[in-house]
């Protein structure tokens, strides 16, 4: 059994890095060997397809490796996720007709839709697998996935200088690992069953509804100045947005790995009914995180942009003080994560959906003024503005909530 906790780790972790790293290593490669033009397409096409993967996954596996009573079958869920990822794919059709994009930038953003909603249906499996505590397996999958994604990538966009055929690559990768690896290995464990009934298929949808749109609306508010950009400016400055708001991608993920093995202690204060302890885990985290900004703003302000024209070969020194905003806000975000995912141990998902509502709405102006007025700049300091928006309104709504649950427990 260890053994096999040990696997799972060291594959969940490599792959789940790989993975989360593959826009990054994607968005070098089309900026130093393409335009600048197409890497603001790659970029904005890429965002998109993150929001169509949240259409596709709906929940993901969170319910689904919740559900410890058997409620719904391994087969309902695999139905269910072709369904969503059938209708995500209907939904990206519907985006790039209504936007009217060039043919090329059309076709682009639409294979890694498919791209994203076929990686959506490798994720059901991968809860199955889970669940049978062979994590190990879904991290060999992304960790091979990412490996032969990247450098098939290389190749041949640097043979042909040619976005929709690099992309139509992605798509056979994640076409051939999912029959070939993911479906294989899954159905070692499981029966398929074809006689549940359509209510089911509702019931799990319905119950899993909260998650899927608190999840959905993060993701659009955190990608809204791309679509504004999109609307105002051009695809350089799409590019543009997309390097100096890279970093801040960093820091998110540097907190998640930090938050994720609290998860549990946070879970455990939470049945104890020990609200400060619960308090103190969250503190902890949070002052690490806004701490480290003391040690990261400095060494960025030095090196940030010198590093970020090296690897994408672009001139960015006018945008300074914008990667050092964006590098806070993202420090700031990374506070209010935290919080948000406290509150989720708490079971608070459905206030929650409608504090990201009240944020869409006020991002939504802000967002269109900057962008509109300041151009990329806008853009930047939008993307900031919303990171911060998110932090102050977390520090309340955080405040307000834990004091009602554990009032409201004792």
């Amino acid at each position: 059994m260890m053994n096999n906790l040990k696997k799972d780790y060291f594959w969940n972790t490599l792959g789940t890095s790989l993975f989360s790293f593959n826009s990054l290593f994607f968005m070098i490669i089309v900026t130093r060997f393409n335009s600048l033009s197409d890497a603001g397409i790659f970029s904005f096409a890429y965002a998109t397809a993150g929001i169509i993967n949240y259409f596709a996954l709906y929940s993901g596996r969170t319910y689904q490796i919740s559900n410890t009573n058997e409620k719904f079958t391994g087969s309902l869920y695999i139905v269910t996720r072709y369904l969503t990822a059938f209708f995500a794919l209907l939904i990206s059709i519907v985006f790039v007709v209504i936007n009217g994009y060039p043919l090329n930038k059309a076709i682009i953003i639409f294979l890694l839709c498919i791209v994203k909603c076929l990686e959506a249906v490798s994720d059901v499996y991968y809860g199955i697998l889970q669940g049978h505590s062979k994590l190990y397996i879904a991290g060999k999958s992304m960790t091979y996935k990412s490996l032969i994604s990247v450098i098939g990538f290389i190749i041949i966009d640097l043979l042909t200088r040619n976005l929709i055929v690099s992309c139509f690559y992605l798509l056979i990768v994640n076409i051939a690992v999912l029959i070939l690896y993911d479906i294989r290995n899954t159905s070692k464990f499981m029966h398929i069953v074809k006689d549940f009934k359509k209510s089911s298929i509702i019931l799990l949808l319905r119950v899993s509804s909260y998650t899927f749109l608190f999840t959905l609306t993060v993701t659009v508010i955190m990608n809204l100045p791309r679509y504004f950009i999109d609307f105002f400016l051009n695809d350089s400055d799409q590019a543009i947005y997309g390097i100096i708001s890279m970093p801040a991608t960093f820091v998110m993920l540097f907190s998640q790995f930090i938050l994720q093995p609290s998860l549990v202690s946070l879970s455990n204060h939470y049945k104890s009914k020990e609200k400060r302890n619960f308090n103190k885990v969250v503190f902890k985290i949070s002052s690490f995180i806004l701490v480290s900004m003391v040690v990261i703003l400095p060494v960025a302000y030095i090196l940030g942009v010198p590093v970020l024209e090296f690897v994408y070969g672009v001139e960015l020194s006018e945008y300074t003080f914008l990667l050092l905003l964006v590098i806070l806000g993202s420090a700031f975000y990374a506070v209010s994560n935290v919080l948000l995912n406290s509150l989720i141990v708490v079971h608070c998902n459905k206030e929650q959906l409608y504090v990201q509502v009240f944020i869409l709405i006020i991002s939504l102006v802000i967002c269109y003024f900057l962008v509109n007025y300041l151009g990329i700049n806008g853009g930047l300091l939008s993307y900031f503005s919303i990171l911060a928006l998110q932090f102050i309104v977390y520090v309340f709504f955080y405040r307000f909530v834990i004091e009602k649950v554990f009032n409201k427990e004792n």
